[in-house]
C-alpha cells in the first residue's frame, strides 16, 4: 500500500501594505496593522485547499517605505528557508506602491526552486469587495503547486500569473492593475489551480547579497528632461 504524500507547506510573510491596513482614526485614516496571522483568519477557504499555511509577521510598513535592506534580508532568510527544505512555496504580500520594483529585487537576489509568490491588495479590508483573501488564496494555491518550481520570483494578482521581472502597476485603484505588457500573464488560477500557459524566456543568475559584497554598489537615477544642462546633477559629481 502506497503510503500518502504529506500536504504541502506555504509560508506567508507579511511586510505591511494596503491588504494589513484598518482605520486608526475617526477621520478614516487607515494605517498596516494587521499580522500575518490575522490575514490568514480573513482566508477561511485555505482549510479547504489541504496546504499547510504557516505565517511570518516580517514588518508592517506602506509599500512606500520599504528599503533595499529589508528586502536583501528576507531574500537572505528565504535563501536559507529554502535550502532547509522545510516549505514547498513561499508567499510574500506587501503595499503595491513598490510591488513590482521588490519582486524585480527579489527576482535577481532569489535563485532556489521553492516557488515565491508576491501579492498584495488594491482595497483595504474594511472597504466593499476587498481583493486581499482572494489574492491569498491564489497565491498560496501557485506557492503549492509544483508546476511554479524553478520559476523564480511570480507576482499574483486578480488570478492571474505575472514573471516578477516583466509585471507592471498600471493602475492607481483597480483591483486589475497589474500586467505584463511585454509578454502578458505567464498563467492563470481557476477553479483552485494553477493553469500554467507559458513560463520565464530566462533566469538571471542571483546577485550576491549587499552583505557578502566588500564594497556595495551604489547606482543613482537622474531623470533629465527636454533642455536640461546637467546643471542640477553637478553637485552631485
Amino acid at each position: 500500500m502506497t503510503k500518502p504524500s504529506p500536504p504541502p507547506t506555504v509560508l506567508v510573510v507579511s511586510l505591511g501594505g494596503t491588504i494589513t491596513m484598518t482605520r486608526t482614526t475617526e477621520e478614516g485614516e487607515a494605517r498596516p496593522t494587521l499580522s500575518a496571522e490575522d490575514l490568514l483568519a480573513a482566508v477561511p477557504q485555505l482549510a479547504g485547499t489541504g496546504i499547510v499555511v504557516k505565517p511570518l509577521s516580517f514588518t508592517t510598513k506602506p509599500g512606500a517605505s520599504l528599503t533595499f535592506d529589508e528586502i536583501e534580508e528576507l531574500a537572505g532568510q528565504l535563501r536559507a528557508m529554502d535550502g532547509e527544505g522545510a516549505f514547498d512555496g513561499f508567499v510574500v504580500s506587501q503595499g503595491t506602491d513598490t510591488l513590482e520594483e521588490t519582486s524585480y529585487l527579489l527576482s535577481l537576489l532569489y535563485a532556489g526552486e521553492t516557488p515565491l509568490i508576491l501579492t498584495g491588495a488594491m482595497r483595504a479590508p474594511q472597504l466593499a469587495g476587498a481583493d486581499g483573501p482572494a489574492n491569498l488564496l491564489a497565491s498560496v494555491t501557485v506557492a503549492a503547486s509544483p508546476q511554479a518550481r524553478g520559476l523564480g520570483a511570480l507576482v499574483v494578482f486578480n488570478d492571474q500569473v505575472f514573471d516578477a521581472s516583466r509585471v507592471r502597476k498600471t493602475h492607481s485603484t483597480s483591483t486589475n492593475a497589474f500586467t505584463a505588457p511585454d509578454t502578458g500573464p505567464l498563467g492563470t488560477v481557476a477553479e483552485g489551480r494553477l493553469r500554467l500557459l507559458a513560463t520565464p524566456a530566462h533566469r538571471p543568475q542571483p546577485l550576491p547579497l549587499a552583505a557578502a559584497m566588500t564594497r556595495p554598489a551604489r547606482v543613482g537615477v537622474y531623470a533629465a528632461s527636454l533642455g536640461d544642462d546637467g546643471t542640477l546633477l553637478a553637485p552631485l559629481l
